[in-house]
Order: C-alpha cells, then structure tokens, then sequence
C-alpha cells in the first residue's frame, strides 16, 4: 500500500479518491477469492481517510498521543464497570480515589473522574457520589468546604457530580432528600459559573446546524413528568407549614425551565401534554401562561422566516411541518408580555 500512496500523493484530489476506489476494488476483489469474509487491513482504511475523506495524516509519523488522553484511556481501563465480581471493589477503590482528590485537588484524577462520569452507567454514577457525599456531607462537619473549593479547579468535574447527585436524589423519601449543606454547594457553583443552566439557551443554535431542531427531543418528557409529580407531592407538604412563597417560587422556576427548554428546541411535547401534568399544581401565573400562550421563540438568524415554534413539532419519526406562510389579511396584534423584560408575538393557540 505504500507505493499506491506514493503515486497518489502526486494527484488531485479528485483523481487521488478515484484511483483509491480503483485499487481498493482489486484488493477486496482479491480477498473474497480467498475467504467469505476478508479482513479490512489497517492500509486500505488508511487510504480511505487520506484521499477521500480528506483526513490530513503526518508524513510518516504515527498518531501521537498527549499525557491526558493515555491517563483516560489507563483510568477507563482501571474503573470502568465489567459486569463481574470485581465491580464492588472496583467502585470502592474509585470513591476513596475520587475522594482523596478532592481532598487534596488533584486536577488529574478529577478530570479523569468527570470523563468516567460522563460515559458510565448512572447506576455507578450515582455509587460515586454517594461515596462523596458521605465523606464530604456526612463523616465530617464542615469538610464540604473542600468539596466547595474544586469548582476552579475543575468546572468539569463539578458539572458531572452535579448530574450524578441529581439522579441520587430523587426525593421519594427523607433518606433520598438532599442535605441543606450540599443543596448550598450546587447552588454557589451555580451561581459563581450559571452555564450549567445556560447550556439550554445555546441548543437552539447547535440543533439548527445539525437540522435536528424540533426532530431531536435531548429533555425526555417522560423525564420532565416525574419531576412536576415530585414539586405536587412537596408543595402538598409544605401547604401547612404556611410556605407560599417557596412554593411559588418553585413553580416559576419550573415554569422558567419549561419555557426555555420548549424553545431551544431541547423538549418536545403538546400543551395539551403539559396541561395535563400540570392540571393537579398550584395555580401559579407564569406556569398558566408557558403551559396556555405561544412560547418565546429566541431569535437565530439560521431559523427560515415564519418558523412556528417547535412545541407544535409532531414526535420524533414524523416529518416536520413546514413552515407557516404568512396571512396578509389577519390584522396586527399587540405585543404581549410573556416573562418581565421579554415579549412575544401573538399567534392562536392550536
């Protein structure tokens, strides 16, 4: 395969990917004379990437490799769950590993920790931050501190224990409720860093790209009807103890989060679907108006002119509607207020 790179490295591109697919016809067509089923070389895949997918390679260099990337690769190896007996003492090592790096705010081992957290099952994830939270939240007063002082050392890690922590409390009873300690911890690292939340703002854009906005649904509505169950059953608890006003301000956070998720493209549902969750909730004014009125549409410039908001996007499988043409004779509405400082364009409810 060498000398056939050699020649073609004297070629266009055009003519470089046409003689790669001529070669590569006489090289497999040779295989099957010998076997059912040839094996793929590592030379034609080579060849492949170079001169029809255009993938730059280094002239007789191979691939390098930095420190971060064979670290991964040797913790993935180390941790990563086998579906074996060795998963408990597996995991048992991890936490106290993860925990004495928190302690002494080892980038590294945290950085490798956020990476193993993003790809392994939640089960382990949520073992991982169990094993935190008791180290950190339980055994010692006052150790949270140092769980607090790693955000700047690394955001990524932090944004990882914050979605494990998450799925570890689910709030069904008073062992699965989260400490006040650790409740002010997220809440600081939200408020020092809020792309945690900003995230949401940005989908729209990145799903237009990738012509996945109103087709891809990255917010399950089965997850969202779990979450407004849990705010029911807790503002029916806390009625008594005359505490209005948290509730309230609960139910506009769900409201916020609902309305922006709507409009980023990120939760795809009907309002007919949100009524129907929300129907058994406290009144509560801007949650009327998300679950009621049109939802705020973020303006981006990729968007095609009279696209409708996606909350009217049919599932995931059928096709899109197109977009809407405008009316010429419908008259103009007023603008109305949606959330303060933001307005919207009337349009009917379907």
């Amino acid at each position: 395969m060498s000398d056939i790179r050699h020649s073609l490295l004297r070629r266009d591109a055009l003519s470089a990917a046409k003689e790669v697919l001529y070669h590569l016809d006489i090289y497999f067509s040779s295989q099957l004379q010998n076997s059912p089923l040839p094996l793929v070389d590592k030379g034609p895949t080579d060849l492949l990437e170079e001169f029809l997918f255009q993938v730059p390679k280094e002239r007789g260099a191979p691939p390098k490799q930095t420190k971060d990337s064979v670290r991964q690769v040797i913790f993935s190896s180390l941790f990563s769950p086998q579906g074996n007996k060795a998963d408990d003492s597996r995991m048992a090592l991890l936490g106290k590993l993860v925990s004495m790096a928190v302690a002494v705010c080892r980038v590294p081992v945290l950085e490798c920790a956020a990476f193993w957290l993003q790809r392994t099952p939640a089960v382990f994830c949520v073992r991982l931050a169990r094993a935190l939270v008791d180290d950190y939240c339980n055994l010692v007063p006052g150790s949270i501190q140092t769980l607090k002082q790693i955000f700047t050392a690394s955001p990524r890690f932090c944004c990882q224990f914050i979605t494990s922590v998450t799925a570890l409390y689910d709030l069904s009873s008073d062992d699965l409720i989260p400490p006040s300690d650790l409740l002010e911890l997220i809440v600081s690292w939200i408020f020092e860093d809020p792309s945690v939340l900003q995230v949401l703002m940005m989908l729209q854009g990145h799903l237009t790209e990738k012509n996945l906005y109103g087709r891809l649904g990255l917010v399950p509505f089965d997850h969202v009807v779990p979450l407004v169950e849990d705010i029911n059953r807790l503002s029916d608890e806390l009625n008594p103890l005359n505490a209005s006003k948290e509730i309230e301000l609960a139910l506009d956070r769900l409201a916020q989060a609902l309305q922006v998720a709507m409009a980023s493209g990120a939760l795809l549902c009907t309002r007919d679907d949100l009524r129907t969750v929300c129907s058994r909730l406290p009144h509560n004014n801007l949650l009327q108006l998300v679950i009621s009125g049109p939802v705020q549409q973020p303006t981006h410039g990729a968007l095609p002119p009279g696209f409708y908001p996606h909350i009217h996007t049919p599932p995931l499988g059928y096709p899109a509607h197109a977009a809407l043409p405008a009316h010429p004779a419908l008259p103009a509405h007023p603008v109305q207020t949606f959330i303060p400082g933001m307005t919207f364009p009337y349009r009917p409810i379907r």
